[in-house]
């Protein structure tokens, strides 16, 4: 059984929900800043990688713009540690020097 995420890093949520980045669909915690569903696709499904040194995660100083729409809608400018995450939300570009890596190929054995 896979173990549950700890809350301490990504916080509090009831359920992981789909949204799409850069095309690919992720289960990602809902309700949290869209910053902290990053890294969860970083350090939980190892398909993305960042210098989360970069980031100050409180909207202090602009540095995680990323571009997103809400289901349904176009697309805008945003800052990921203020967006939250619900179904369907798309992101469009991450932040500056965001990576989203390919899946990782399973060896036959």
């Amino acid at each position: 059984m896979k173990r549950r995420p700890d809350p301490r890093i990504y916080g509090a949520f009831e359920r992981l929900v789909p949204i799409r980045v850069l095309g690919e669909v992720f289960e990602v915690p809902e309700g949290v800043p869209l910053i902290r569903a990053l890294q969860y696709i970083e350090f939980e499904l190892g398909r993305l990688r960042m210098d989360w040194s970069r980031f100050c995660f409180n909207d202090t100083i602009g540095c995680c713009l990323c571009a997103v729409a809400a289901p349904g809608g176009g697309g805008a400018a945003a800052r990921a540690c203020v967006v939250t995450v619900s179904a369907g939300l798309e992101v469009k570009t991450l932040p500056e020097g965001g990576v989203l890596l390919p899946p990782a190929i399973e060896s036959a054995s």
